[in-house]
């Protein structure tokens, strides 16, 4: 497991520097727009592109034909891109959570509470979202797969454009603030049974799959 980790940071050691990069033009950004979610919204969204990029670094190389003749078992291959779903997440929650800090001392606080549910929220839509497409391109590969992302990443924002445009003509209230705050501090048992659900569908799909 340690060596399939090293391997697909070192892999993605270019991104790394690249999303360290993005992030000091975000955190710029943030502070100058007085915007604290625009950051960490950002850094989350960038950490879980990686796991995706590992995939395509993968399949383009034909690893996983090598990686399956190996003793290693599919449970396995399959956990290390889950692991590192979760590892890159994490550090970008801590990135996010830093930088929040800072521009909240720097912007004076404004609309703390916001920034941090927003935080949480897009983190947990980014694990959730993992969870869609890493057994879709174990399944069909990251070419065709690109199709799936596409729609899994536009659709739903269109829907909820659709649906907040749609309330506010109607004159139909919003959810309450105290509602949304609700869901997000439960969501976080919703979103860690998508991603173990998620896991063994891939585990599934890799025993049955021939490279």
């Amino acid at each position: 497991m340690k060596g399939l980790l090293l391997k697909d940071f070192c892999i993605l050691k270019k991104q790394i520097k690249l999303m360290v990069v993005f992030v000091i033009f975000y955190a710029i950004w943030a502070v100058a727009a007085k915007m604290p979610t625009m950051m960490g919204t950002m850094v989350i969204l960038l950490s879980i592109m990686m796991p995706i990029s590992s995939m395509s670094y993968d399949e383009a190389g034909q690893w996983y034909r090598y990686a399956f003749s190996l003793p290693i078992p599919r449970r396995t291959l399959v956990l290390s891109k889950y692991v590192l779903g979760f590892l890159v997440s994490l550090g970008g929650l801590v990135v996010s959570a830093i930088g929040n800090i800072i521009i909240l001392a720097l912007t004076n606080g404004e609309n703390a509470l916001e920034s941090w549910l927003t935080i949480i929220g897009f983190l947990e839509l980014g694990v959730i979202f993992l969870s869609i497409i890493i057994p879709i391109l174990f399944k069909y590969g990251v070419e065709k797969g690109r199709l799936f992302i596409v729609v899994i990443a536009v659709i739903p924002s269109l829907l909820v454009a659709l649906l907040g445009s749609t309330l506010k003509t109607s004159g139909t209230l919003m959810p309450s603030a105290e509602l949304l705050q609700a869901i997000l501090y439960s969501s976080p048992l919703f979103t860690l049974a998508i991603f173990l659900i998620s896991f063994r569908i891939s585990v599934g799909i890799c025993r049955k799959k021939e490279y």
